[in-house]
């Protein structure tokens, strides 16, 4: 925003002034001479400086966003390489986030508790019918 605030005066300044200066004039520097108005000179001069500024602005950002991408392989590289020692407490989805993090206990603690199934035990085999004991006298 602040760009355009800076750019915009500058631009429909150098508009006006190149509407104003149409008159062609001869113009030199060091042994060239050549016949141009001076509107139309000040018009390419802001375009080279502008394309200039451009290209090293970009040349700065290229190098910023190079300089992340390999941070970025690096932090990757050392995260592959280290063992995870508490992978099996935490849930499938949230394997980036710290053991001790809060959003992980809050997690954890939405989901509902998994149990284990208990293990189907096989009934005794039957046998063969008893009768009942006669009451035992003394």
């Amino acid at each position: 925003m602040i760009r355009l605030f800076i750019t915009l005066p500058v631009t429909v300044a150098l508009i006006v002034f190149a509407a104003c200066n149409q008159a062609p004039v001869e113009l030199s520097w060091l042994q060239w001479k050549w016949t141009s108005s001076p509107g139309v000179l000040a018009l390419l001069v802001a375009a080279l400086f502008y394309a200039t500024g451009s290209a090293s602005v970009w040349i700065v950002v290229l190098r910023q966003i190079r300089r992340a991408r390999r941070a970025e392989l690096e932090l990757r590289t050392l995260r592959a390489s280290q063992p995870d020692a508490d992978a099996t407490a935490r849930p499938p989805g949230l394997t980036s986030a710290p053991a001790n993090s809060p959003m992980l206990k809050a997690y954890a603690a939405a989901q509902p508790v998994e149990t284990q199934p208990e293990p189907e035990v096989d009934p005794a085999p039957q046998t063969a019918a008893q009768l009942p004991r006669p009451p035992e006298h003394s």
